[in-house]
Formats: structure tokens, C-alpha cells, sequence
């Protein structure tokens, strides 16, 4: 299939292989656009097609995208950008795909401070972030990503805090429209949060079908009236997989991995492994419908977990 970089794609003279080395290959018909901070006379007036003239901010180079392209936008290694305010960066271009270049701290890295109302916002449909970091520099941040449609994926990136006061409170926010942000996947993360003012990863508002939320690493501060998946009083979620998370958090009560009061759930809950510091109540998932099959959790610094809920008879 011939592409608009029949020779492959470099960055800073090196060959990208798949999807910045996240196990997809980078094969599309659209443009392909630079984002890099350090990069001589890097300004967004730039075509940024060419990385020696790239745009200087994600914003500016997702402006330059067109929907539903199959555009792709190419973050240098190193590249550091703050953002200070509300929707300071906004996704408003669907089917983009941003991939952060490089490994380790040498990935691209959006750093968020100044209020709590600074955010990302997503409006445009199947947007995708693959491997990136993005650092908390301020209190109770409200979200990190404010979320509106659908199809939005959030992949091997890692969720950082500066301090142990600089937070998120919920790291993704969904809309208050029924089925507006369906298919929504958040795989392969990192987030390292202990701040005790953090609530959760996913704030589900509405119904939402084909959540996938797979393979995370999270270790976040005591929030006993939170889970990590949160959704709405009577609010539904359809055709789930939250599979193979591995879950740090203290809690001495409430529900820990998911917490839903609606019996019209459906989908798998599986493998997962959650610690915790609730000797009582344990109760790792509360979504009626959903079928569940070895999740594990302890509260024991020296035992193994055991299976929760019990084993069907």
C-alpha cells in the first residue's frame, strides 16, 4: 500500500518501528506531522510535516490535522510542554493518532498546573494517545482528560505527580450524554498518584458501552469513597473488559475496582489484582450483570491474595 512515507519515518535520523515500539505497526494513508519543543525555530506557524520544522505544541499540530485522515502526529523525545488552563488542549480533529518517540523519562512529557480546571478536552471522535507522560503540578487538578466522545484510547502512557500534593482527581471524566463516549480504552498505563485527594481513573457519568480497561499498573493514595472505575447512580456499563490490572491502594472501605449500583452491567471482569487495606467489607467489584473470574485481593502484607468474590459452587 503506498503511503506518504514510502522510505519509512525517522526521528532525528533514526527508523521508527511500529507505533513508537508499542506493538502496532504505523501504516496509514493520512499525514504525518512533528511536534518538538527543542527543535531550532520549532513554531506552529511550521508546515510540521518535515521534523526540522516541526510544530512547536501538540495543539498546534492537532490543528493542522484533518478529520478522519488517518493522521498521525509524531511527538519528539524530550519534548516538554505546560499547560496552564481549561482545554489548553483540545482533541476537536477526529481519528488522530498522537505517539510520543522514545523510552522511559525520555518520552514526551505534557505537564499540567496552574488551576484545577486545567485539562485536555476530547470532542472529536477516536482520538488516540500512545506513550506519553503527563505530570501533575497542581492541587486537585479536576481531570486530566475531559472526555466527549467516542473511541478515545489512552495507551502505555504514565500519569505522574511533581509532589505528593499535586494531583488529579479524576484522571478521565466522561460526559453526561448517554453512549457519547462508547469504546473507550485505557491500556498498558502507569499511574502513580498517592495524593489522598485523587478519586479515581475513570468517572463514568452516563451509560457506556465497550469499555476496555486492561493491563494498568496503579498505585494511588487512600480514597475510601471512590473506586478506580466510578459510574453514575444508575448509569450502566455495557460489554466491559477490565482485565489483568494491577491495583496499590489502601482503602479501608468502600468498593475498590468498580463501583456501579445498577444490575444491567454486563461484560468481563478478570484477573485482576488489587491490595488493599480493607479487612472487612473487601468488595473489589460491584457491578451487577458482569461475569467475574479470578480477581484476587488481599489486605495482608504477607499473604498472597485469595479470590474476590468466592468461587462459584
Amino acid at each position: 500500500m503506498p503511503t506518504n512515507f514510502p522510505s519509512g519515518v525517522r526521528s532525528r535520523g533514526v527508523p521508527v518501528e511500529g507505533l513508537g515500539g508499542i506493538g502496532s505497526p504505523l501504516l496509514t494513508t493520512g499525514n504525518v506531522y512533528h511536534v518538538d519543543s527543542g527543535a531550532d525555530a520549532a513554531d506552529n506557524d511550521n508546515a510540521a510535516t518535515n521534523p526540522k520544522q516541526p510544530a512547536a505544541t501538540l495543539d498546534g499540530a492537532i490543528g493542522k490535522c484533518t478529520a478522519s485522515n488517518g493522521d498521525v502526529i509524531l511527538v519528539a523525545p524530550g519534548h516538554s510542554e505546560t499547560i496552564s488552563a481549561a482545554a489548553a488542549i483540545t482533541f476537536d480533529v477526529a481519528g488522530v493518532t498522537v505517539i510520543g518517540m522514545g523510552a522511559g523519562n525520555s518520552r514526551p512529557k505534557i505537564t499540567l498546573d496552574t488551576a484545577t480546571t486545567t485539562d485536555i478536552n476530547v470532542t472529536a471522535d477516536d482520538v488516540q494517545i500512545h506513550n506519553m507522560i503527563f505530570s501533575m503540578n497542581y492541587a486537585d487538578i479536576a481531570e486530566v482528560f475531559d472526555l466527549s466522545a467516542a473511541g478515545f484510547v489512552v495507551n502505555k502512557c504514565r500519569f505522574v505527580d511533581t509532589a505528593v500534593n499535586m494531583n488529579f482527581v479524576d484522571l478521565i471524566k466522561t460526559s453526561g450524554t448517554a453512549n457519547e463516549c462508547d469504546r473507550l480504552e485505557f491500556t498498558n498505563n502507569v499511574i502513580i498518584s498517592p495524593d489522598t485527594g485523587n478519586n479515581g481513573v475513570i468517572d463514568i457519568a452516563e451509560d457506556l458501552d465497550g469499555l476496555v480497561f486492561n493491563n494498568n499498573f496503579i498505585s494511588m493514595g487512600v480514597q475510601n469513597s471512590e473506586a478506580i472505575l466510578s459510574v453514575t447512580t444508575g448509569k450502566d456499563v455495557t460489554n466491559c473488559e477490565v482485565t489483568y490490572n494491577h491495583i496499590y491502594r489502601l482503602n479501608t472501605a468502600g468498593d475498590l475496582l468498580i463501583d456501579s449500583d445498577t444490575s444491567d452491567n454486563s461484560g468481563i471482569i478478570a484477573h485482576n489484582r488489587i491490595g488493599h487495606a480493607d479487612t472487612a467489607g473487601e468488595v473489589l467489584i460491584d457491578a451487577d450483570g458482569v461475569r467475574q473470574f479470578d480477581n484476587l485481593g488481599t489486605a495482608t502484607n504477607t499473604a498472597s491474595g485469595y479470590v474476590l468474590p468466592a468461587i462459584d459452587s
